[in-house]
């Protein structure tokens, strides 16, 4: 202890300085509590973290606000102006955010590209088998039309189709099946079924050429 009026120090059990009088109390200690911590603003981490979670659902239609809410949160987190335990959910419902908004749109662009493609490669191919049963229909063409011209006695029609058939190493090839039909004596029908689906996206593509002695009089593409 030590006297209040001169500063000298005694020992316990001492109630009067011996140099200047006064009395001497012993100092009572005192514990202080710590001062209770009051945050300017409460958290929104919670709110943030539900917002990242439906963003997967609706998009940047909640992973913006998530966004937007979580980076502004966590800046007053730092500044002391938050809670910090409002931290974890905060980032997380911020970075689930972030992740869809900018994810999501890529996945939509991505998709409809995707079936862009898909039906610019179907109409292509699509074209491109119709093309080729043509040509097939027009070589068959120029072998109907060497037949009706080759005399009877070297097996041909005589001026004439009748009796004129595919060969059947070309009645079916990689491009469709062919099949004649209304086979007349100075006209022919041969009609060409491809291996793609045609313009009503159901049937097969579907080609008719009608044929003369000297040229073809019509194509007809069915689908």
């Amino acid at each position: 202890m030590f006297c209040n009026n001169c500063g000298t120090e005694y020992g316990e059990g001492i109630n009067y300085c011996s140099k200047c009088g006064n009395p001497i109390s012993p100092v009572k200690k005192t514990i202080e509590s710590e001062p209770t911590i009051r945050y300017q603003e409460s958290g929104r981490g919670t709110l943030i973290l539900i917002l990242g979670l439906l963003s997967f659902i609706f998009g940047p239609f909640c992973g913006i606000p998530a966004w937007v809410m979580g980076s502004g949160d966590l800046t007053k987190i730092k500044r002391g102006i938050i809670d910090i335990s409002e931290k974890t959910a905060t980032k997380i419902g911020m970075i689930f955010g972030i992740i869809t908004t900018l994810l999501i749109p890529f996945i939509i662009i991505f998709g409809i590209a995707t079936v862009v493609g898909i039906n610019v490669f179907t109409a292509s191919s699509t074209q491109a088998n119709r093309d080729a049963v043509v040509a097939d229909l027009t070589n068959l063409t120029s072998l109907s039309q060497q037949y009706y011209r080759k005399p009877l006695a070297l097996g041909g029609g005589g001026n004439s189709f009748i009796n004129w058939e595919i060969p059947e190493v070309i009645k079916s090839t990689g491009n469709g099946e062919y099949s004649v039909e209304d086979i007349q004596r100075n006209s022919l029908t041969i009609i060409g079924v491809g291996i793609e689906k045609g313009n009503d996206g159901e049937n097969k593509i579907k080609v008719i050429m009608k044929i003369a002695p000297e040229r073809i009089l019509s194509t007809q593409i069915v689908n």
